[in-house]
């Protein structure tokens, strides 16, 4: 039985493993309290029963090289049961269901279900990120059916960082730190918001002023993004007979010299003023002034395993990458950046990275 700290250093081998060898696992999170959240209700013995007959379940089906430690904060056990995919976890829920039949339960759980699922699964398969998106169909499937025993979601790097109070009043910290800025920003820049969005108007008249579109955020979640327009309004239909001409390394277009960006656009993203209305997007929570920048959904489709760690953070206007010369930077050498970001940043690369920001922003290095 590992302690938590080493057995969540163990899980982050096992993902850095799963990225090279393509092999999957299975990481299942065991929470010890099913009260109500202060943990001051009288125990219900059904759940209780619930609780002990899931976990002996599962303790059954695991293999002698499986992994076995504490979770954190003392809430739990974790398991990583290796080499293991959904059908592992399918036959763990079959034989819970025999076990709860047999001694009588289902009947009462279907009145009175635990309010919280009383098993955490994750599934890692090291694999592309688009053929993790076929599997998000059958991760659907799979909670339909748990009748709320087991929660599977896709495992993304986040959920081997480590968590402690230090790093939750960091995080708050950080939030806080988002919201006062950008509140003050949007209220200091109120003019120059209007002015922009009277030049885009005027400067071609048939787009709208704001450029709405989905973007990746923290775990994959989409959001809408919000961007001052720097293109005619057609960018998106002449984009697919641009492909050829695209100067990027990776799924990302680059293209210096891009014909649908109007005059007044290439003054707006060399200074990157077209990025001023994702101010909004950091009030909303779905950005934060410093991260990686978020992607589109195709650009995520092609990530390999080892790209996608940049989702485990909430992206943001500037980060490692803004700094380090944007455009002409090749994509791996920006995932790297980003990912070290995810690894080693905190409130003070924070301070650094946003006063190295205003430096480039006002020469325009790198921006096209």
């Amino acid at each position: 039985m590992y302690p938590a700290s080493l057995f969540q250093a163990r899980l982050k081998e096992e993902f850095l493993r799963t990225n090279r060898t393509h092999q999957p696992f299975l990481y299942i999170k065991i929470y010890a309290r099913q009260f109500d959240i202060f943990g001051w209700a009288k125990p219900n013995k059904v759940i209780l029963r619930t609780w002990s007959i899931c976990v002996l379940s599962i303790l059954s089906q695991i293999k002698f090289a499986d992994v076995m430690g504490y979770l954190s904060q003392g809430s739990g056990l974790g398991l990583i049961l290796l080499d293991s995919d959904i059908s592992t976890l399918e036959k763990i829920r079959r034989q819970m269901l025999r076990n709860l039949h047999k001694a009588g339960l289902l009947s009462q759980l279907r009145k009175e279900l635990p309010k919280t699922p009383v098993i955490e699964a994750y599934a890692y398969t090291g694999l592309l990120e688009k053929e993790d998106q076929e599997f998000d169909s059958v991760i659907e499937k799979f909670n339909k059916s748990s009748q709320g025993f087991i929660k599977l979601s896709r495992l993304y790097y986040s959920e081997l960082m480590n968590y402690s109070k230090k790093t939750a009043w960091r995080y708050l910290l950080k939030r806080t730190v988002d919201l006062g800025l950008s509140s003050i920003a949007l209220i200091l820049l109120s003019p120059l918001l209007l002015l922009l969005a009277l030049s885009v108007k005027i400067s071609d008249y048939k787009g709208p002023i704001i450029f709405k579109q989905t973007r990746v955020g923290k775990n994959g979640k989409p959001f809408t993004m919000y961007k001052f327009r720097s293109m005619y309004s057609d960018a998106e239909e002449r984009k697919a007979e641009l492909q050829k001409f695209n100067e990027s390394s990776g799924p990302t277009f680059k293209m210096k010299n891009d014909p649908r960006i109007y005059p007044l656009g290439r003054l707006l993203r060399k200074f990157s003023l077209d990025e001023l209305p994702q101010l909004f997007n950091i009030l909303k929570g779905d950005m934060s002034i410093v991260g990686p920048r978020p992607p589109v959904p195709n650009e995520v489709a092609e990530y390999l395993p080892w790209h996608k760690m940049r989702l485990s953070v909430t992206p943001g206007l500037t980060c490692f990458w803004q700094v380090s010369g944007r455009s002409n930077t090749s994509f791996d050498e920006w995932m790297r950046l980003d990912n070290q970001y995810v690894r080693h940043g905190n409130l003070g690369v924070d301070a650094q990275l946003i006063a190295k920001t205003f430096k480039v922003v006002i020469k325009g290095d790198g921006a096209y």
